[in-house]
């Protein structure tokens, strides 16, 4: 396969043999790399098994959806790229719904391949700047690729869940994460339960603290933040207001309907 020095390595996951050929033809011709898997199993694998800085998905696949593509790259991060839908599906619905299973990009058939390939491009930008750099909030470093915490420059030892729970509040720089967001970080298919979101803040929160990382701030009814870089550490004996009264295992309510 021919490539330009420095073209997005492109997968297009679509089970139109002729689309997939159009799009196949077009962005080669436009210096990108493409590869082509017909289902959602099969992109799975490329994924597994090749480098890509970006995905083109349709939802309408046979056997494993586009959507389900969409929840199974969420639970492996080393499958994680930024993706494109490319679907029929024009309700208001499907695109909020593949927004917050994580695409990044949504585009209506019929389209222009001029489009797609400069929408690839800010994509594939992106996602090079991304998900393949550190996060770091003040002494807090989070790097995707070794899946690994640091505090002040020492290991910290997380539960899965945790570190991506961590993650998530990390990605939002401080400012409010939602529960909607953070319970799709952690359960791509719905929580296992109605606290399960509460309960895995209080653990990661009860962990920084012990550590002297920064603190979890709720926001009732909304969500949860980061405090800043040399605001939020507090002594793991010290309780955050409202919390003190509460039993252990319960977390200030920052979920609800609002979020």
């Amino acid at each position: 396969m021919t490539r330009a020095a420095d073209g997005p390595r492109v997968l297009i996951v679509e089970d139109e043999p002729t689309l997939a050929e159009n799009l196949y033809g077009y962005l080669e011709r436009q210096g990108m790399a493409p590869d082509a898997a017909y289902d959602g199993h099969g992109a799975l694998a490329l994924l597994r098994g090749s480098a890509f800085d970006v995905v083109v998905l349709d939802l309408g696949l046979p056997g494993l959806g586009g959507l389900d593509v969409l929840r199974a790259m969420r639970r492996d991060p080393g499958l994680w790229r930024p993706v494109l839908v490319l679907t029929a599906r024009e309700r208001l619905e499907d695109k909020l719904l593949a927004f917050e299973l994580g695409a990044e990009d949504y585009l209506v058939k019929p389209f222009s391949l001029a489009e797609v390939a400069a929408r690839l491009r800010v994509l594939a930008r992106r996602g090079r700047g991304g998900e393949s750099d550190p996060l770091v909030h003040g002494d807090l470093r989070y790097d995707p690729q070794a899946q690994a915490v640091t505090l002040a420059g020492r290991p910290l030892a997380l539960p899965r869940k945790s570190v991506l729970l961590l993650a998530a509040l990390m990605r939002s720089a401080g400012d409010l994460a939602t529960h909607a967001r953070l319970t799709a970080a952690l359960w791509p298919d719905g929580p296992p339960s109605d606290r399960a979101l509460h309960d895995q803040v209080h653990l990661l929160r009860r962990r920084l603290r012990a550590a002297r990382g920064p603190d979890i701030v709720a926001e009732p009814g909304r969500g949860w933040r980061l405090a800043g870089p040399g605001h939020g550490a507090v002594p793991a004996d010290c309780p955050v207001p409202g919390e003190s009264k509460r039993p252990a295992g319960r977390d200030v309510d920052g979920g609800g309907d609002a979020a």
